[in-house]
């Protein structure tokens, strides 16, 4: 290892309204992992978000999901640059997964193929949506395997994250969730999956809004979500065609056109204020590829300028 290796792996976006667990969409937001070998003991450093609150040693995510692949860890330095809210919904947890999963793949030439990467991420996470969108980038549907599909999306589709100082566990979220749901509930939700999958695909933008309901998860996680209703309010079918709750919240998702995202986004920002609620709103495309790995040489703060 005679150069280091330097990891970066995207936000996320997961549900997307009506695709619980099965759709999601990377985001060009992305942390990013260095590790480079030297003599001694496993040294970990955290920077950026989560440096208070993030273990910086063996049980870090990235480290646990290296030593499942390549074994122990000393002799290694890692540092961990994360750009990407910590419990906000934006799959700070896969993108942690998923670095330490390819670098593991690169560092001990492991030759897993990008179905054992995700199936290797959902055992970490309980579920494959997030990592299948950190993994493969842009949009994407899992299918049984699981499997990553990719579901193209119209590149005036752009959106605003709206991330609240306030945090929620995905423990929390999923706890929030009852154990039964309706028939007709079921039945609603995957009609509205569909139909947002085919509109995406075929870059029907006017139709969006009529697809992004959901009555299995949004329902209940709502009440987590700081100004849900003010930002819900933000939703007009023209410039913000419709508003999900991002993963498990309480950050949240406007959809927009592109000429009319920074609109949106200020509205976005005047909603958390007059509400009293601190945080922001962050323009964000659709991040096209997923987790890269590469041996040094790369200029660090262009890589840093490049991932956001």
């Amino acid at each position: 290892m005679p150069e280091p290796l330097i990891v970066t792996a995207p936000a996320s976006s997961a549900n997307l309204g009506p695709g619980f667990d099965t759709l999601a969409v990377a985001l060009d937001l992305s942390n990013v992992v260095r590790i480079e070998q030297r003599p001694g003991p496993l040294e970990v450093r955290v920077e950026g978000e989560g440096a208070d609150v993030l273990p910086a040693d063996e049980t870090n995510l990235v480290c646990r999901a290296l030593a499942s692949g390549i074994g122990g860890l000393d002799g290694l330095e890692i540092v961990c640059k994360n750009r990407i809210p910590l419990r906000r919904g934006l799959g700070s947890s896969s993108s942690a997964i998923c670095a330490g999963l390819v670098a593991a793949n690169a560092l001990g030439g492991l030759r897993w193929a990008p179905d054992d990467l995700l199936a290797r991420a959902a055992e970490f996470e309980g579920h494959a949506d997030n990592a299948a969108a950190c993994l493969e980038g842009g949009c994407v549907a899992v299918a049984p395997g699981p499997r990553a599909v990719p579901v193209p999306v119209p590149e005036e589709l752009v959106f605003v994250v709206v991330i609240p100082d306030q945090t929620v566990a995905t423990n929390d979220a999923r706890g929030a969730l009852p154990e039964y749901v309706s028939l007709q509930a079921a039945a609603k939700t995957l009609c509205h999956g569909i139909g947002l999958t085919l509109a995406l695909s075929e870059g029907r933008l006017d139709e969006l809004g009529d697809f992004l309901k959901d009555h299995l998860h949004e329902p209940y996680r709502g009440p987590f979500v700081p100004a849900v209703d003010g930002l819900r309010a933000l939703v007009d079918g023209e410039g913000c065609l419709g508003a999900t709750v991002s993963g498990s919240g309480p950050a949240m998702l406007l959809w927009c056109r592109a000429d009319a995202v920074k609109d949106v986004a200020g509205a976005a920002e005047s909603v958390l204020s007059e509400a009293g609620e601190p945080g922001r709103a962050r323009i964000s495309k659709v991040a096209p590829t997923g987790v890269r790995a590469r041996w040094g040489g790369a200029n660090e703060a262009q890589l840093a300028k490049a991932i956001g």
